[in-house]
């Protein structure tokens, strides 16, 4: 018998995961510490699609109070990174983490595992953290997950209700783990005139993305990264659409939109 890969870890979603990481981790508030460990773990709670990380008890220099317990669980839908930390899907115990004269309300959890008895995981959004020297945004990075940034001499087309927005013969194909690839064009490239947003967004491994919309048609359709992070380089200034808002043609040929949590809100997930 023989399974895709996309399946065999989808199969995994709704477990209780953790992978030892050997990564030098700070956690500030505010350049007051929080923690600084060697011994770190990455959690991933049933159904979240990122981990966070959780530290020793012992390397832990801010003060923890117990919040109180989750026992009663949400159901069972998948917990995207814009889910806040709170919304967790398996029993344990909340901290307050108290940094100085600062109270963080249960910003700290341990799940109730043996496994990660004496550990507590921490809101990523909540401090500034480093791994190693170097600063992390968005959620950790996840070891099981791959980024590609391609060039290629494929020709890109981009059409929304019939209308030309992009053609490209130069895009870059970038290509990350279980998301659909994406396909980035340089701004000469791009016909139509896009209107800036004052949506933002982060990405753990391309930085602050800034996003476009079609004047007369719909928000925040495109995206670019002015200033990506040292492994998403290649992609600074380029342009690139969501495939579940508009029709992407390479070579002739029309791609069907994938349906994801990005895809308008009347197609079907």
């Amino acid at each position: 018998m023989a399974t895709t890969m996309r399946e065999l870890l989808g199969s995994a979603l709704t477990s209780l995961r953790y992978e030892a990481c050997e990564k030098r981790l700070r956690i500030d508030l505010d350049g007051e510490p929080v923690a600084d460990t060697v011994s770190g773990l990455l959690v991933w709670e049933p159904r979240r699609l990122v981990p966070t990380y959780a530290v020793p008890d012992s390397d832990v220099t801010a003060t923890l109070e117990s919040a109180g317990r989750i026992d009663d669980l949400p159901d069972s839908s998948l917990l995207f990174p814009n889910q806040p930390f709170a919304t967790h899907s398996c029993t344990g115990e909340m901290f307050d983490v108290v940094v100085g004269d600062v109270r963080l309300p249960s910003a700290g959890f341990r799940p109730d595992h043996p496994d990660l008895a004496g550990y507590v995981s921490f809101d990523f959004s909540a401090f500034d953290w480093l791994e190693e020297d170097e600063p992390v945004v968005a959620h950790p990075h996840d070891p099981f997950k791959r980024v590609d940034i391609l060039a290629s001499s494929r020709r890109v087309r981009v059409e929304w209700d019939g209308r030309l927005l992009a053609e490209s013969t130069r895009p870059l194909l970038l290509f990350e783990t279980l998301l659909p690839v994406r396909f980035y064009l340089p701004r000469a490239d791009i016909v139509a005139d896009l209107e800036p947003s004052d949506t933002i967004s982060y990405c753990a491994y391309k930085g602050r993305a800034s996003y476009l919309s079609i004047p007369g048609g719909p928000a925040d359709v495109a995206w670019t990264y002015p200033d990506p992070l040292r492994e998403a380089e290649p992609i600074r200034d380029y342009v690139s659409f969501f495939n579940e808002r508009v029709d992407i043609v390479v070579d002739g040929h029309r791609r069907e939109r994938p349906v994801t949590h990005w895809s308008p809100v009347d197609v079907e997930q």
